[in-house]
């Protein structure tokens, strides 16, 4: 009788909240206080894949999610990306029946990083994909080690049975399934695990892959098992590449799904699926050419996999999608072309790949860079994160003009002040309303805009009618 009347509560404040235009959480959070255990209560499908990490869930989400719609499976997803435990709790017990059957094919929920343990004691899922680990808002989470213990405890939580799918570019993901022999000092797998990652060849013919010239900080410099220091093959961006411990012997793993050709311009995509006997090799289109994105798809391709849709059936299900989760959004100002770009604050590797982006582009361009909020969930004013980024990458001379926009100004002048970029390109606004009548006047090329989901509205708006 509980998990009935919570079930009717879930769904009659879901259904009020879609009126109003919010109510992605709150049903969830009232229902759960109603009755605490009604998560462990639901009938789930046999296929329930969980996303987490630092960036890249909610576009990973959907990717997963359209790949089994358009293979003919039915799904459940938090498309609002409210992934913490009550936004969990109003996907499922808005989907279920009354006696609290969910009757998908599968399950894809994003779950943050910090809620993941308590979301998996609840409910238990046949797989987790864990995208990336690095600095990510530093007043809420502080250190992405700490956000790794996050994780290995989630895994715990959910059991033995879980299928791990791994970056195995990121170091700190790669750690989540070792752990160190502190009698022999070495390193030991703790189970089987499906990897993704970039080739070799990505990095080598791509002179912005290792960053060399533009990161402020090298995560990747030290073990994470040991805290000795890491050697790397090569890089592909940032803490990403081929690592190795010469002191307790951790090292990535070969991936067996590895991306193997991007080309930037086309967005044509290649991903080798690498197996025990052999390779086969998958071709596909990104709709907007990037290493994020093509992270995001290779991860897709691995996790659809463990739950049998091939990857040959997924690249053709997802083969130049556009994504609908506002990543990115098209948009022109007085008859020129334009990109923004949703890269989140205090987060500085999202910022230095939508750099990478905009410098891939090799076209003569004006970058807005947008702070105006800090975050849209919790109120705070830090901007330490911002001298994390490297904006020396707009060095370049197709970047003619920069805009720094919004209440924290000032913080981004004395960052860029510190950089190697022309100062002579660079203005400053403070407030959004000025800018659509500075680009009409002062700028040129196509326009890249910069920000977070907080100012994007903010953005847009400022632009209207241009």
């Amino acid at each position: 009788m509980k998990l009935f009347i919570s079930v009717i509560i879930c769904k009659t404040l879901y259904f009020i909240g879609k009126l109003v235009g919010k109510g992605s959480s709150l049903p969830g959070k009232i229902a759960l206080r109603l009755f605490p255990d009604a998560l462990k209560k639901l009938r789930l499908p046999k296929t329930v894949i969980a996303i987490t990490g630092s960036n890249g869930k909610t576009s990973t989400a959907e990717l997963i999610a359209r790949s089994f719609e358009r293979n003919g499976r039915s799904v459940g997803w938090n498309r609002e990306g409210s992934n913490q435990t009550e936004g969990i709790a109003t996907l499922l017990l808005r989907i279920c029946s009354l006696s609290g059957a969910i009757k998908k094919d599968a399950l894809v929920l994003e779950c943050d990083e910090r809620y993941a343990k308590k979301i998996f004691e609840n409910i238990k899922p046949t797989a987790l994909l864990v995208t990336n680990l690095c600095r990510d808002q530093l007043t809420r989470n502080g250190h992405y080690e700490f956000i790794s213990d996050c994780i290995r405890d989630a895994i715990n939580a959910a059991g033995s049975d879980i299928k791990l799918v791994l970056n195995a570019d990121d170091p700190h993901v790669s750690a989540l399934n070792y752990a160190q022999d502190l009698l022999g000092g070495k390193v030991q797998v703790l189970g089987d695990a499906a990897w993704f990652g970039m080739g070799r060849s990505l990095a080598e013919q791509d002179e912005l892959a290792s960053g060399a010239n533009y990161f402020i900080y090298d995560d990747g410099a030290f073990c994470p098992i040991c805290k000795a220091q890491m050697t790397y093959k090569y890089r592909v961006a940032g803490h990403y590449g081929d690592y190795e411990c010469n002191n307790c012997g951790f090292s990535r793993q070969r991936p067996n799904f590895e991306a193997s050709k991007i080309d930037y311009k086309s967005g044509e995509f290649s991903i080798n699926v690498n197996t025990a006997d052999k390779t086969r090799t998958i071709e596909t289109k990104l709709a907007l050419a990037s290493l994020v994105g093509a992270y995001n798809l290779t991860a897709t391709i691995a996790i659809a996999e463990t739950a049998g849709i091939s990857a040959e059936d997924t690249a053709k299900a997802l083969d130049n999608y556009e994504l609908k989760a506002g990543r990115t959004i098209r948009l022109s100002a007085y008859g020129r072309e334009g990109i923004l770009l949703i890269a989140k604050h205090e987060n500085s590797f999202a910022y230095d790949q939508s750099l990478t982006w905009v410098i891939r582009q090799k076209k003569p361009c004006t970058v807005i860079i947008m702070v105006d909020s800090i975050s849209r969930k919790y109120y705070t004013s830090e901007t330490s994160w911002l001298w994390d980024i490297g904006f020396d990458i707009l060095v370049d001379e197709n970047v003619k003009n920069i805009v720094l926009v919004g209440k924290y100004v000032s913080e981004l002048a004395s960052r860029f002040a510190l950089s190697a970029v022309d100062p002579e390109k660079i203005s400053c606004l403070e407030k959004p309303a000025e800018l659509k009548e500075h680009l009409r006047g002062h700028t040129s090329g196509e326009i890249y805009a910069i920000t977070c989901f907080s100012d994007k509205a903010k953005l847009l708006q400022s632009l209207e009618g241009a």
